[in-house]
C-alpha cells in the first residue's frame, strides 16, 4: 500500500509526462516545419503518462511495489514549475527553435539523471516492459532531440 506522499509523487511523475506533451504540441504551433517531429513527442508523452497510471493501477493489486528512493515531492514540483514557466514562454514569447530543442533535451535528460522512472520495482514480470520501455522512450526522445539540433545548425 502506497504511502499519501508516494501516491502524490506517482501524481507528479504524471503531471509532468502531460506538461511534456503540452510543450511539445505548443512547440509544433511555434514550429510548423517541425510539427510532425513536435507532435509525435507530444504523442509519446502522453502515451507516458499513460503506463506511469497502468503503473500505479498495477500497484494497487500488489503486481509492482513503488519505492520513491531520491525523488521527494519538491524535486518534481520544481521540475514542474520550471517546465510551466517554459510553456508559458514558449506560448506567450518568440523563441529560437535551437533554443526549444535545447530545452526538449535538458527536460528529457533530467528524467534519465534523476532517474524518474526506476522507481517501480515489478513483482509481476508482465509488468517489466513498461519501466524498460518509459527508460527507452526517454532516451529516444533524447537522440531525436540531438539529431534536430544537428540538423538546424
Amino acid at each position: 500500500m502506497l504511502e499519501p506522499y508516494q501516491k502524490k509523487i506517482i501524481e507528479l511523475m504524471v503531471k509532468l509526462e502531460l506538461l511534456l506533451a503540452k510543450l511539445y504540441k505548443t512547440f509544433a504551433v511555434k514550429f510548423p516545419v517541425y510539427k510532425d517531429f513536435w507532435q509525435g513527442l507530444a504523442k509519446e508523452e502522453r502515451m507516458h503518462a499513460g503506463w506511469v497510471k497502468k503503473l500505479y493501477q498495477a500497484e494497487k493489486k500488489d503486481m509492482v511495489a513503488f519505492s520513491e528512493g531520491k525523488v521527494k515531492t519538491y524535486t518534481l514540483n520544481t521540475f514542474i514549475e520550471n517546465l510551466e514557466k517554459v510553456i508559458q514562454q514558449a506560448e506567450n514569447e518568440e523563441m529560437e527553435l535551437k533554443k526549444a530543442i535545447a530545452y526538449t533535451l535538458d527536460f528529457e535528460m533530467a528524467l534519465i539523471e534523476k532517474n524518474v522512472f526506476t522507481h517501480f520495482e515489478i513483482v509481476e514480470e508482465n509488468m517489466k516492459g513498461i519501466m524498460t520501455k518509459l527508460a527507452n522512450e526517454t532516451r529516444k526522445h533524447i537522440k531525436k532531440a540531438q539529431d534536430l539540433m544537428e540538423k538546424v545548425r
